[in-house]
């Protein structure tokens, strides 16, 4: 009843219990009878489909209760599908139930009977399975987000085989006999009975191996180890099987193992672990050319514990001995490197799964006595290739962890030389630790030569670069950021040479004996000491910088290429890309040195080449700071010795600050000593015909340049000085002035002076403001100027300046500057004069002529360019200076002036006093024929020029014993020089001449030179045309033309020639050289009646006379007829005329006629004999020398000259009577 009840109470959940009992059953049988069918057919589908093989299975039972699957006859056949390639008896696997809930295959037993495996390689590279490979390769599947999950326990491979056939080189090997069991290999934490031990059994080629494996089937872990052991293994047989497409060959190689594979069940995860150490000793390879390419004397890796299932390993040690690899570039450029240049033959790999990473540690890697060589045959511009090698490599790094959790330790050290070469090598060293996000390392280098990189800097470096380098620094990465700190750095012997010997510019060819040969820049030592830089924020910090002996060869071609720019080869490939935009670097530099350096400047460009030398260079900088490409200011001091030649260099010292932005400024004290700035005129336009052979510049005092918007600002105070001048007029300029004269080698000595120093100097230049110019006192010594008059006249200070041609080769003037605003403010304190020389030689008169002013000496008080109120005289300058004449006459100048006043004010009185003459005799040959053989000059001049620029000037000229020599003939030209003496001198051989001169220096054709020359030309032509001028003025007046006037046919002197007379008289005592001739003139045209009138008064003085006597009274004394006296004298004198027609009246007796009558009556009864007025002009030159020698006049020197009638033809006849004096030296 009870069960009937259950089942009745059940009914619904036993018929669902029975529906899948049927369903299970069903399933089961299904199972059975159709999965073995379906596995074979998909096995042999599937299979055939993905290898491009025949696959087939000749059975497949499965057992669903205990979920057995068996697999006999499996079989892949070859690719020409005669033979199978693969063919296995059965494969037996047992699988849990626990496949179904863990959704992962958990095999209790796994087994393998008889695999047997044909291969066959066809050719170097080629294989019979290729086809398979390359068709897995070309199937792409997603990966998988997480690793395959199994658990495999008691796996086992029975009588395995393997046949290989080398077709390639006719060789066949043969593995029989494979036997291989391990307890498990899963990933899940499957708890299953383990039936096996762990063993690999094989035997190749007829030689036998078995694994040894040690059980503890009784302890709780049930641990089970087998060891595997190979020694010295020969892997060179096996090197023909490398594929020749990484181009390598083995050339020797033993391996070594001893390892042991751990099995163990402790804890709910079966563990598998593999240790031991691996070995490879006598390790050589080579490159498909047979270079050496690596080798090692010995490999060990010790294997503390590896979990492959895990992805886990843990290495104890890797030890490499003596390896030695060997890098390569070929012309071409490629890297000569195993695989390297065929990339067409990669395959592309699937797609890899996902899985988690390896963990992997070693705890220590150690490399000794290792070596790399590299040889770089790509440098197309290198005379040879780059052979580097790297020795004595030591290496040890501890407490390697992947993923990096812990800091990574390690150091190294080797050594790098060129190849065979001798000599010491570089030493690198680094220690230091690095984890995922930092890096500290410490790295060191000592006798690296820079000569190492000489094949690469050839490409794009023409010089040779030698040198050695020591440094420590320290390498720190956090994070992004990467540091260098530099504690030190130092470059012994840095010499940069020629390469080609030939016409090479160097150190020692412009001097530098020390230096080293063929170098062009050297520097004994450079060292930094002290360097932050931060790669990361482009940042430098540097404490200190030093130089020790830098010596630089700074020159230009007469291209105008200076050879620093020539040190740059252009690049054969042209430009490059240009690189991407970078933060810009910041620099900040604490001290910069430079000691003991040297620089040869040698410029050809320059107008005229230049040979300047810097030597002793010292520089100092400080604080300077590089940021946002601005570089605020800095301290800068310098020091050095700067000469030109063989002559004693000048010194140059340099304290300040500088600063290039935001503005230029230049700030600080600067000490000149005698520097050659006489090498500043090659960069000078050329606007001047001199050379400036020396010029020693000296300054001490402040500096100070500050760059406006505007312009440069310029102030400068101190002393100044330039010494040791000397210029000279350029060849050139003297060939074109004077083209048919005497050529001067090097041109002509023009200025020259032992020292002028400009004391308390005070400069100002500020941009719109006007040049403020003050000196305190000024003073010159020993200096020198040449003046010379050419052949053709001209000028040497007119060569100076340049003078442009333009079209048609004529000379193109200046033209008048515009209006440039108010003028500078110069203002000059007292200026000393001490020892000069003037030299002055004409060469336009025959025989030369030389003189010159020596011992000038003196001073001229303080003046300035102010301006002054209109009308206002300017501030004047007190002048004085003394000197002496060709050595004998003495120079006196005073006065006051003021050289900078606008027009030029001065009022000077200048004295010369007695210049021997003699040495003037070539002037006075070439303008008067005559030489000079005595006389003294003596001058007083005196100039005044008014503030409205009228000029006003006496020359005072006294010449005292002048004589001239007989007339030198050829002479081109012949003067009567003795008369004009004879003129001019007083009795005391005496000649005082004053010549006043007046004008306007407003007037831009008022010169004061020619005025003077006109003025003395003029006396001196009036002086031989018309003497008699100079006798007048000399006495205040006269007739100028020397001519003593009569009364018509009368020879006696009047009242007014007798005084003009007496004034001749005495100019002719005063001048005992001068003698005089008296010609009468008679003009018998004019004459006649006056010489009739004359013949009359004669006869009424006969008449008187005559009644004297006869009155017994002396006649002698009667010497003229009163007017009172005259008409009676007149009426008895033409009583007793008899040879006159007289009137009579009618008793015959002559009538009394009128006076007028009588006197008509008298006149024409006289005749004019042939000869009245021959003896009339004799009568007066008569009259007038007996006059002369009447009133002290020596009668030798009183002549008569021949007569003179109007009627003989004289062009230059008088028009009035008279008698002419002419006057002759004696």
């Amino acid at each position: 009843m009870r069960s009937t009840g259950w089942v009745a109470t059940h009914k619904v959940a036993v018929k669902r219990l029975a529906w899948a009992a049927a369903v299970m059953l069903v399933l089961y049988l299904l199972a059975w009878l159709a999965l073995p069918q379906l596995v074979r057919s998909q096995l042999q589908k599937q299979g055939s489909q993905a290898l491009g093989r025949q696959v087939s299975v000749t059975s497949v039972q499965f057992n669903p209760l205990t979920l057995e699957l068996t697999i006999q006859g499996l079989a892949v056949a070859d690719a020409a599908g005669q033979s199978p390639q693969l063919q296995v008896q059965r494969i037996y696997a047992n699988a849990a139930a626990q496949s179904l809930w863990r959704l992962a295959p958990v095999i209790d037993d796994l087994q393998v009977d008889a695999p047997v495996v044909r291969l066959a390689r066809t050719g170097p590279e080629t294989f019979d399975f290729d086809d398979i490979l390359q068709r897995l390769g070309e199937q792409k599947s997603a990966p998988s987000d997480e690793p395959a999950r199994f658990a495999l326990y008691n796996v086992r491979l029975q009588d395995g085989a393997i046949d290989f056939e080398d077709r390639a080189v006719g060789g066949q090997h043969k593995l029989q006999h494979l036997t291989l069991s391990l307890p498990f290999l899963s990933n899940l934490p499957a708890d299953r009975q383990i039936k096996v031990s762990p063993q690999l059994a094989f035997e190749l080629d007829g030689s036998a191996f078995d694994s040894s494996a040690q059980a503890t089937p009784f302890a709780e872990s049930r641990a089970t180890q087998a060891r595997l052991q190979i020694k010295d293994f020969d892997l060179v047989p096996l090197a023909a099987y490398v594929p020749a497409s990484l181009g390598l060959r083995l050339q020797s190689a033993l391996f070594s193992a001893d390892l042991h594979l751990d099995f163990s069940e402790q804890g709910a995860t079966p563990t598998m672990t593999l240790g031991g150490q691996l070995q490879l000793d006598k390790l050589a390879l080579a490159d498909s050319a047979d270079q050496p390419l690596l080798s090692l004397d010995g490999l060990t890796i010790s294997v503390a514990d590896a979990r492959l299932l895990q992805r886990e390993l843990h290495v104890a040690a890797v030890e490499l001995r003596q390896p030695v690899l060997h890098l390569r570039r070929d012309a071409a450029g490629a890297m000569v490197l195993p695989g390297a240049g065929q990339p067409g033959d990669a395959k592309a790999a699937p797609a890899a799964s996902v899985a988690p990473p390896w963990a992997i540690s070693v705890q220590k890697v150690v490399l000794s006595d290792g070596a790399v060589h590299w040889q770089d045959e790509s440098l197309p511009g290198a005379a040879k290739a780059a052979r580097w090698q790297a020795g004595d490599w030591h290496a040890e790094t501890t407490d390697i962890a992947w993923p990096l959790t812990q800091p990574l330790h390690f150091k190294t050290s080797f050594d790098l030389s060129e190849a065979a070469a001798k000599g010491k090598a570089a030493r690198f060293q680094a220690e230091g630790e690095t984890t995922e996000s930092s890096t500290k390392v410490a790295l060191s280098m000592n006798d690296l030569s820079l000569g190492l990189a000489a094949p690469y800097l050839e490409q794009t470096f023409a010089p040779a670069l030698a040198g050695t380098v020591q440094g420590q620094a320290t390498l720190v990465r956090d994070g992004d950021a990467l540091a260098l700190k530099v504690q030190q750095l130092a470059i012994d012997g840095l010499t940069l040479s020629c390469v080609q010997r030939k016409d090479c510019p160097t150190l020692r060819a412009a001097g530098m004996r020390t230096a080293p040969a063929q170098a062009q820049l050297s520097v004994k030592a450079l060292e930094v000491r002290d360097a932050d830089v931060d790669l990361h924020k482009h940042t430098a910090s540097l404490r200190q910088v030093l130089l020790q002996q830098p010596l630089a060869l700074a020159e230009r071609d007469k291209a105008g290429s200076w050879l620093f720019e020539q040190w740059l080869k252009p690049s054969a490939s042209g430009a490059g890309e240009p690189a991407g935009a970078s933060a810009p670097w910041s620099v900040a530099l604490g001290e910069l040195q430079l000691k003991d350096g040297a620089v040869a400047l040698r410029d050809a460009a320059a107008r005229s080449p230049v040979a300047l030398d810097a030597t002793a260079l010292d520089v100092a900088v400080r604080d300077l700071a590089w940021k946002d490409s601005r570089l605020p200011a800095f301290g800068l001091r310098v020091q050095s010795r700067v000469g030109v030649g063989k002559a004693d260099p000048g010194s140059l010292t340099w304290d300040g600050s500088v600063a290039l932005s935001p503005a230029l400024q230049v700030k600080g004290a600067v000490r000149t000593l005698n520097l050659p700035l006489q090498v500043v005129q090659a960069y000078l336009p050329q606007e001047l015909n001199v050379d400036v052979l020396r010029a020693d510049g000296s300054f001490s005092g402040n500096l100070h340049l500050h760059e406006q918007k505007t312009g440069l600002a310029v102030q400068l105070q101190g002393d100044a000085g330039l010494s040791e001048v000397q210029v000279r007029l350029k060849q050139e300029a003297v060939a074109q002035a004077d083209p048919g004269g005497a050529a001067s080698q090097g041109g002509t000595d023009l200025l020259r002076w032992k020292a002028l120093a400009l004391r308390g100097l005070a400069l100002a230049i500020e941009p719109g403001q006007p040049l403020a110019l003050d000196v305190r006192e000024t003073a010159l010594t020993d200096f020198f100027a040449r003046v010379i008059v050419r052949e053709n006249g001209r000028i040497n200070l007119q060569d100076i300046g340049v003078v442009q041609q333009a079209a048609g080769s004529e000379e193109v003037r200046p033209s008048a500057p515009e209006d440039a605003g108010p003028g500078p403010k110069i203002r000059f304190g007292p200026v000393a004069l001490t020892n000069g020389t003037v030299d002055f030689t004409d060469h336009f008169i025959k025989p030369n002529y030389s003189a010159n002013l020596t011992e000038l000496a003196g001073s001229l008080s303080a003046f300035s360019s102010d301006e002054v109120a209109p009308g206002a005289s300017p501030q004047m300058a007190q002048l004085e200076l003394k000197g002496r004449a060709q050595g004998t006459a003495t120079l006196d100048i005073t006065g006051e002036l003021n050289p900078l006043a606008k027009p030029l004010a001065l009022d000077i009185q200048g004295h010369m006093r007695d210049l021997e003459l003699p040495p003037l005799s070539p002037y006075s040959v070439k303008y008067a024929g005559h030489g000079i053989e005595r006389g003294k000059l003596s001058v007083d001049v005196a100039y005044k020029v008014l503030p409205d620029g009228q000029l006003t000037a006496s020359n005072k000229l006294v010449l005292k014993q002048l004589a001239f020599g007989d007339e030198v003939k050829g002479a081109p030209a012949s003067l009567p020089v003795r008369l004009a003496v004879a003129l001019l001198a007083d009795r005391n051989g005496v000649i005082d001449v004053d010549l006043p001169i007046s004008g306007s220096l407003n007037d831009p054709d008022f010169s004061l030179g020619p005025v003077i020359l006109k003025v003395i030309g003029n006396l001196i032509m009036k002086a031989i045309t018309a003497p008699f001028s100079l006798l007048a003025s000399a006495f205040g007046g006269g007739d100028e033309q020397g001519a003593v006037t009569f009364a018509a046919g009368s020879s006696q002197l009047t009242a007014h020639s007798r005084e003009q007379l007496d004034k001749i008289a005495q100019a002719l005592a005063d001048r005992p050289a001068l003698k005089a001739t008296v010609v009468g003139w008679a003009l018998p045209q004019q004459e006649e009646e006056g010489w009739k009138q004359q013949q009359l008064q004669v006869m009424l003085l006969a008449e008187k006379r005559r009644e004297a006597v006869q009155e017994g009274k002396d006649a002698a004394a009667i010497a003229q007829v009163s007017a009172e006296e005259y008409p009676a004298l007149l009426k008895r004198v033409y009583q007793r005329a008899d040879n006159i027609k007289k009137p009579r009246n009618l008793v015959g007796m002559a009538k009394d006629l009128p006076e007028a009558e009588m006197e008509k009556l008298l006149l024409g009864s006289i005749e004019l004999p042939d000869n009245a007025m021959q003896a009339l002009a004799l009568a007066r030159s008569v009259a007038v020398r007996d006059y002369l020698a009447a009133h002290k006049v020596p009668a030798d020197r009183l002549f008569i000259g021949a007569s003179k009638l109007e009627p003989a033809g004289e062009k230059t006849a008088p028009s009035t009577p008279q008698a002419q004096l002419q006057l002759s030296a004696s």
